[in-house]
């Protein structure tokens, strides 16, 4: 799956003079990334937050989950289907931009930045665990008004389950889930800035057999590349191209002369 789109926007701010802090965060693991300012999530107010390798976000303490006795175990290692019932305390006062599981192969880095206005959480060239040759970079932004800001780069998700949700109390049926895919029992999810909605990609096809055009690598890319291309411009204008759709019309409308009887 490859993304290149803004998921989900909400108070772009000014980020220019916070620093950018980058961390080293292990496979599995989390670290505690204090707020400026008061994050008000589901009801209650937040002064610090847990930055996961995973995709994840939380504001509980991972080592006593609202005083449950519960240790966080790093969120391992597949996204979580809550419509499906996906239950635990473990998933409780999280935002999951890309929660599936991830590692720092050597190229990975962490990253923060924030002040008063604004906290920033960098996920920058994440493997899939098992696939160094996969790149995952996005990033969340949560503001003192509660509202929050992700934005993907470049996503690649092969094998592993991936979810994109803000879960309050999972008890309570606190969340909202926003994508949830498992590729060996959905398929894949295709999805560009040149895609309106993301494309399904059904269990047994390949990206190549539903969106052609999607990669130089396909058998059929030029055909389909030069069609889309085509398409594209006769969308734009009917005059084109003889061939294209409304173009008689148009040219007789645009350049004959019809004289008055």
């Amino acid at each position: 799956m490859v993304f290149l789109v803004s998921f989900f926007l909400l108070c772009s701010q000014s980020k220019a003079e916070a620093p950018v802090v980058e961390h080293q965060i292990g496979d599995d693991q989390w670290i505690e990334v204090p707020l400026d300012f008061t994050f008000p999530f589901y009801g209650n107010s937040y002064v610090t937050s847990f930055m996961f390798t995973n995709g994840v976000v939380g504001f509980l303490d991972p080592l006593d989950v609202a005083g449950s006795g519960y240790v966080y175990d790093g969120l391992c290692c597949s996204g979580q289907d809550f419509t499906g019932g996906a239950t635990g305390v473990r998933f409780h006062y999280t935002i999951m931009p890309w929660h599936t599981d991830l590692i720092d192969t050597g190229a990975g880095r962490f990253y923060t930045q924030g002040d008063s206005t604004y906290q920033k959480y960098m996920w920058q060239n994440l493997a899939e665990y098992y696939d160094a040759s996969t790149e995952n970079s996005f990033d969340l932004t949560i503001f003192p008004l509660g509202n929050i800001e992700i934005n993907y780069t470049e996503l690649e998700i092969d094998d592993h389950s991936v979810t994109v949700a803000v879960v309050g109390d999972l008890s309570a049926g606190q969340y909202t889930q926003w994508f949830y895919n498992h590729p060996s029992q959905d398929g894949a999810v295709f999805w560009n800035s040149q895609e309106d909605d993301p494309v399904e990609i059904s269990s047994g096809n390949s990206i190549c057999s539903v969106v052609p055009d999607s990669h130089i690598s396909c058998l059929y890319y030029p055909e389909a590349y030069a069609l889309a291309v085509y398409n594209q411009n006769c969308a734009a204008d009917a005059l084109y191209d003889i061939g294209c759709a409304g173009w008689e019309e148009l040219y007789y409308e645009t350049y004959v002369e019809v004289e008055e009887p």
